[in-house]
């Protein structure tokens, strides 16, 4: 561990790091910020912030990450993630469940999320992004200073509720109600270690969960009826619901079979799943399309790349570019650069970690033979960290795609290291909505990185709000925030030019 006070553990340490760092910073900065501190202390570490915390274990090397994320070595989520998901899904939700209980359920959302059925919603999901590149042209046409990230979560949210429950949100033309609770309901969710009580403390934060649960129920439950009335009279119909309680009836769990009306356990843990879905879903997606632009266009020859294998593959007219990718969705697997593009951008800025909760003789061991007992511990698998390790990544804060390209056409060197990148997770309890997020992100890009240049406004986003104190994280302006997930700071103030 860092050096530390018998007295103060490593309070002094972190308030330390924390004056160097935006007040809004995500917590996920904190393993580099060490290392940087420390650099011959290793990639994984204690940290003591007792009494606000469990002791935690920081693992920043891939290798012990996979002695407690496969299959037979499994350590269970940690506590606080269902302290922090309760408030959302009612904790009938695939991140929350454990055990038997989410193996069931993970089987029956498994064929929804597969990429060869992803492949198949992919006309719906072009549908939703035409009009999202519509609202980037009036943007342009307007020439005013906007919140990018806005955009992108609307859009990520209509995707997921059309693939999901073929439910039109309409987010990217006005609020819905239910989407507005679960955002609302952020801000109240708690992971339970927290150093700062006033929100934990304030009287109003349960009558607020309460209404806002209550809101997304009364919505989601309705969809759900509606969408199992459907299905009775179209059985070719293949939402991601459709087909998880397709799954649900064949096991004989149905005890509504033939009653009209949908089973009551099926709805408890659908609605779960909506929640989370749209709540994760967005997070990863829509934060992801903000850093790709970012970078694109900072990064002009990358640009010009990603411009010139769209065209090879969608043709030279931007305009019929999305009924082309509709009638032949297996385009989208020839976007090669486009991917590499999405998953550099992911190593620089993952949008989530991994917590898990220690176990009694759980013990990790690094590549040196020192051990690492977890009992009691907060495993952490910080992704930000493992991402920025220099270790693992050679230039290693370069903006870089060829990285994820074939052997053939990148330098050896630039080769990752097996399991180094795991934004979305590695193993069993990997994020189950990874190849949706990945098609939706490479739909955007594919019909819109040809039309428009953006450029980032932080400074003009300054001077109208004249923010105090530190703004950058090792120079970067466009750091992430803690929004349920990590989110781009400010809402990524943008300008767009239409090409």
């Amino acid at each position: 561990m860092p050096p530390h006070n018998i007295i103060f553990g490593h309070l002094g340490l972190i308030a330390g790091i924390q004056k160097g760092l935006p007040a809004d910073a995500h917590g996920h900065y904190l393993a580099d910020q060490i290392r940087q501190r420390y650099p011959s202390l290793g990639s994984t570490f204690y940290v003591d912030l007792w009494p606000f915390s469990d002791p935690m274990l920081m693992v920043t090397d891939p290798d012990v990450i996979a002695q407690f994320s496969t299959a037979d070595h499994l350590l269970p989520k940690h506590p606080g993630i269902k302290t922090f998901l309760y408030p959302i899904t009612g904790g009938f939700d695939l991140n929350c469940l454990d055990g038997e209980t989410w193996k069931f359920w993970r089987r029956l959302f498994n064929p929804g999320f597969s990429a060869a059925h992803i492949q198949t919603l992919v006309p719906t999901i072009v549908e939703e992004v035409a009009v999202f590149r519509q609202d980037l042209f009036h943007r342009a046409r307007d020439g005013k200073m906007f919140s990018f990230e806005e955009h992108t979560l609307s859009l990520s949210i209509d995707v997921i509720g059309r693939v999901a429950l073929d439910t039109k949100l309409n987010t990217q033309g006005q609020p819905s109600p239910w989407i507005s609770a679960l955002l609302h309901q952020r801000q109240w969710a708690a992971f339970g270690l927290e150093m700062g009580i006033w929100m934990l403390i304030n009287p109003m934060r349960y009558f607020h969960m309460w209404n806002n649960r209550r809101i997304m129920d009364k919505y989601i439950d309705r969809d759900l009826d509606e969408r199992y009335g459907t299905r009775k009279g179209d059985s070719k119909s293949k939402t991601i619901v459709d087909l998880a309680l397709a799954g649900y009836k064949s096991k004989g769990s149905d005890t509504n079979q033939g009653k009209g009306q949908i089973d009551a356990v099926f709805r408890k843990y659908a609605r779960s799943q909506m929640k989370v879905f749209i709540f994760a879903g967005h997070d990863a997606a829509s934060t992801t399309m903000c850093y790709c632009w970012l970078l694109l266009s900072r990064n002009p020859q990358a640009m010009a790349k990603i411009r010139a294998e769209i065209e090879s593959v969608l043709g030279p007219k931007k305009d019929q570019a999305a009924s082309i990718l509709s009638n032949d969705p297996s385009l989208l697997n020839r976007l090669t650069y486009t991917l590499a593009v999405i998953k550099e951008t992911l190593r620089l800025f993952p949008v989530v970690s991994a917590a898990r909760g220690g176990l009694k003789n759980f013990i990790l061991t690094d590549s040196t033979g020192q051990r690492f007992p977890t009992e009691h511990c907060l495993v952490w698998a910080v992704h930000h960290g493992l991402h920025h390790n220099s270790l693992w990544w050679p230039r290693v804060n370069e903006f870089i795609p060829e990285r994820f390209l074939t052997d053939q056409e990148r330098p050896e060197e630039l080769r990752p290291k097996k399991s180094a990148w795991r934004p979305f997770e590695l193993g069993p309890r990997a994020c189950i909505g990874t190849e949706l997020a990945m098609t939706e992100m490479k739909i955007v890009l594919a019909l819109t990185v040809r039309d428009l240049d953006l450029k980032e406004a932080f400074e003009e986003w300054d001077r109208t709000n004249k923010p105090k104190g530190v703004k950058t994280v090792d120079g970067e302006r466009a750091y992430q925030v803690q929004l349920g997930s990590a989110h781009p700071v400010d809402g990524f103030p943008v300008r767009i030019v239409a090409r």
